[in-house]
């Protein structure tokens, strides 16, 4: 396991320090990674050192939170999370530590970690060091909270919101000991960041088994301390939707607000709701409108056949596009909501979208500097409305897009309407 790249690239950072007389190991997630056959990404460094003594050892080195003991070194163009061993209490807001102290054991360093897979260390000659019988929860696929859960949730709240995710990521079971924990300690969920339990339900959402992970959410009722969030929709998800993983998270969300208002809601309430859901998480403008966007085409798309070039100009060929897919993964899986849904057709989604003549506005052969020079309107709504006009004929068949034949198109237009006045 030392032989993969990451790790050997980051190895004589470890020897760096134990050349200096110091204790170091990887630790955490990069060692639980490894054993499962899964890439890493990054590696985390724990040392007796103090952060003055690794600052030492690495004169180049950023302080990036030298009271909790950490020192980013700067070592052969990478940087390295350095950390003093350390414990931690006082956890009065449920996330934080209000005190930490530094050790000279790396058991009770990995005392204060979340779960057993979790606390685990590598030396720089591949042991690894297991106090807590991380391996076996590893081997048996068990999400298990270090030492007591109840203890482990009411230092960090979050690790509640973790121990889903995992069980999504990971297709893993939650030990029942931890998960009676997770459903006492719900409400604590309350006190974290809203931001910092988006970051952990998108990745719920994108694992392997988010089902399993959205199951574990309902039975803990941790939804009920998130907002926007209703028990009966989060269940319609788990029973109407396919449990392969979501390309993303924003399709995820889309799921949940068609599952929520239903094809007989407007564009317009679509928009509203998506609006207070990304208000209510601290999203995105660009994740909110996405996800409005996928939610409504969804709703769209149950009432027709396939999607034809007018519906598909309306939505806009990527969100079309991406609701075709994902349909078409529903179909795949038979899951209960692609029942609701007329086949999933790729090619013609494609094929119409081709055989528009425009595919935007900016497309028409003419703009409103045409229409300014050409009729000299006196009014500037005028031109808004000549424009969409001249779409809706283009797109219908009934004009060419050609700026001489629109013109005179629209010329027709406007002696009609007067001679109706």
């Amino acid at each position: 396991m030392i032989q993969d790249p990451v790790f050997q690239q980051a190895l004589p950072v470890l020897k760096a320090l134990e050349a200096a007389g110091y204790e170091a190991y990887f630790v955490g997630g990069s060692i639980r990674d490894a054993l499962l056959g899964l890439p890493i990404h990054d590696v985390d460094i724990a040392t007796s050192a103090y952060p003055q003594e690794v600052q030492a050892v690495f004169p180049k080195h950023f302080d990036v939170g030298l009271e909790h003991g950490t020192v980013m070194a700067w070592y052969e163009g990478e940087t390295y999370e350095i950390t003093t061993f350390r414990t931690e209490s006082g956890y009065q807001d449920y996330r934080r530590p209000d005190k930490v102290e530094f050790v000279q054991s790396l058991e009770q360093d990995l005392l204060r970690r979340d779960f057993t897979m979790n606390a685990l260390a590598m030396a720089s000659d591949g042991r690894i060091i297991d106090y807590f019988d991380g391996q076996a929860a590893i081997e048996a696929g068990r999400i298990e909270a270090v030492g007591v859960a109840q203890e482990r949730f009411h230092e960090d709240a979050l690790r509640m919101m973790r121990a889903v995710r995992f069980a999504s990521q990971l297709d893993f079971e939650i030990e029942e000991e931890t998960a009676q924990a997770l459903q006492a300690n719900a409400p604590l969920l309350e006190k974290i960041a809203i931001e910092r339990i988006l970051v952990e339900m998108n990745k719920l959402w994108q694992g392997k088994n988010w089902q399993k992970g959205l199951g574990q959410m309902l039975e803990a009722k941790l939804w009920a301390y998130c907002p926007m969030l209703k028990g009966p929709v989060l269940e319609a998800m788990l029973a109407q939707v396919a449990p392969a993983a979501f390309s993303e998270s924003d399709l995820a969300w889309a799921f949940y607000l068609y599952l929520d208002l239903g094809p007989g809601a407007d564009q317009e309430a679509y928009q509203a709701a998506s609006h207070e859901l990304a208000r209510s998480w601290k999203m995105s403008k660009r994740e909110d409108q996405h996800i409005a966007g996928l939610a409504y085409a969804l709703a769209v798309r149950q009432n027709l056949a396939l999607w034809d070039p007018i519906s598909l100009y309306q939505q806009g060929f990527d969100l079309a596009w991406q609701v075709e897919e994902a349909l078409a993964q529903e179909e795949a899986q038979a899951s209960l909501l692609s029942q609701a849904f007329s086949p999933a057709n790729l090619e013609a989604c494609q094929a119409n979208w081709h055989s528009l003549p425009i595919h935007s506005l900016k497309d028409l052969a003419l703009n409103g500097s045409d229409l300014i020079q050409a009729f000299q309107p006196q009014a500037g709504a005028q031109i808004g409305r000549w424009l969409r006009a001249l779409e809706a004929a283009v797109l219908e068949g009934e004009v060419a897009n050609d700026k001489a034949t629109l013109l005179a198109w629209l010329e027709d237009e406007i002696a009609a309407e007067e001679e109706n006045v």
